[in-house]
């Protein structure tokens, strides 16, 4: 009767997903107390201009063009973190993903396709967890 039968296995890998959401949840809500969106930033960086190109503002006393440097939008954070964890553990990858994504949407960061990179990794990690968990 020594080592581990079918049930005993299948109860510590609960408890080690249950426990990963616990850890994934506290990390969310710390992160997520010190992301707090800076005060002026707008919505739509340059909005109709391509990112990254300088913008005309005005002439120098002697006729030369004078521009201003481009604002590049800031990478979200937990966009990076999905890809990170999405490679590593799949269902915090999915967590930080879909916030990733929602905080993208609202502020204008840069860092959608980090975040669905994270969301697709981790989703296969889950559907590989469970045909194994299954078979």
């Amino acid at each position: 009767m020594g080592g581990l039968q079918g049930w005993h296995i299948l109860i510590l890998g609960v408890i080690a997903l249950v426990a990963i959401m616990v850890v994934g949840l506290v990390l969310v809500i710390v992160l997520k107390s010190s992301n707090r969106p800076r005060a002026g930033v707008a919505a739509n960086f340059n909005a109709g201009q391509p990112q990254g190109v300088p913008t005309q503002i005005g002439y120098t006393m002697n006729g030369q063009p004078m521009y201003q440097q481009p604002v590049l939008p800031q990478t979200n954070l937990f966009a990076i973190l999905a890809l990170v964890l999405g490679i590593f553990t799949g269902i915090l990858g999915i967590i930080f993903g879909h916030i990733a994504r929602s905080q993208i949407r609202q502020t204008g960061e840069g860092g959608a396709g980090l975040a669905l990179s994270g969301l697709i990794i981790g989703y296969v990690w889950v559907g590989l967890f469970l045909l194994r968990m299954i078979f």
